[in-house]
């Protein structure tokens, strides 16, 4: 009797054994190729700012990353620079030109009014940009020669903030026509009315 007994919870011990090692995961016995994962040498924003202090001589720091529309926003003691990404968001593709520049747009704010804007036509396929500058009393600001669309905006400092907007063809309308709202909803730019 302890015989039969011994030999079934040996059996049964056993059956376990295999069980557990042949439910438990596979690996192969070597790996693909093209499962290996890229790591970076550097991050995104390390590789931007060297490439803002190569080209432009100083990069102060990197203000805003928008994984969305692939754009990287870089200052230097002069301006800021759009920048355009890989499609992975994982690298450098280019500069997108003009750069923000801090003198101009204090310099001509009594002219122009408060915001500026640049428009950068197929910086790539299908991928056009307006960006510029706007003073702290532009609230809202709607492009109505782009079917009125609001674009991103985000706070720089002391009254300055940048705007942005990508727009998904070849060209945009050209001149760019804007209307400025203040924090009151009243016109300041723009619209029927331009500021004096």
């Amino acid at each position: 009797m302890k015989k039969i007994f011994f030999i079934a919870v040996l059996c049964l011990g056993l059956g376990a054994v295999i069980y557990f090692l042949s439910s438990g995961p596979t690996f192969p016995t070597k790996p693909a190729l093209s499962s290996k994962p890229t790591i970076p040498t550097t991050s995104l924003e390390e590789s931007i700012c060297e490439r803002v202090k190569t080209e432009f001589g100083d990069c102060k720091k990197i203000l805003l990353f928008d994984a969305n529309s692939k754009l990287v926003f870089a200052e230097n003691s002069t301006g800021i620079f759009p920048v355009l990404t890989n499609k992975e968001f994982t690298k450098f593709n280019k500069f997108i030109f003009p750069m923000m520049d801090f003198q101009e747009f204090k310099e001509e704010k009594v002219e122009r009014g408060p915001i500026d804007w640049r428009a950068k036509n197929n910086v790539q396929k299908d991928f056009s940009v307006i960006y510029g500058f706007a003073g702290d009393d532009a609230k809202t600001i709607v492009i109505n020669s782009e079917g009125n669309i609001q674009p991103n905006r985000f706070f720089v400092r002391d009254n300055l903030w940048v705007w942005y907007v990508t727009i998904q063809k070849d060209k945009v309308t050209l001149p760019v026509k804007v209307t400025v709202y203040d924090s009151n909803g009243q016109i300041i730019f723009g619209g029927n009315e331009k500021k004096e």
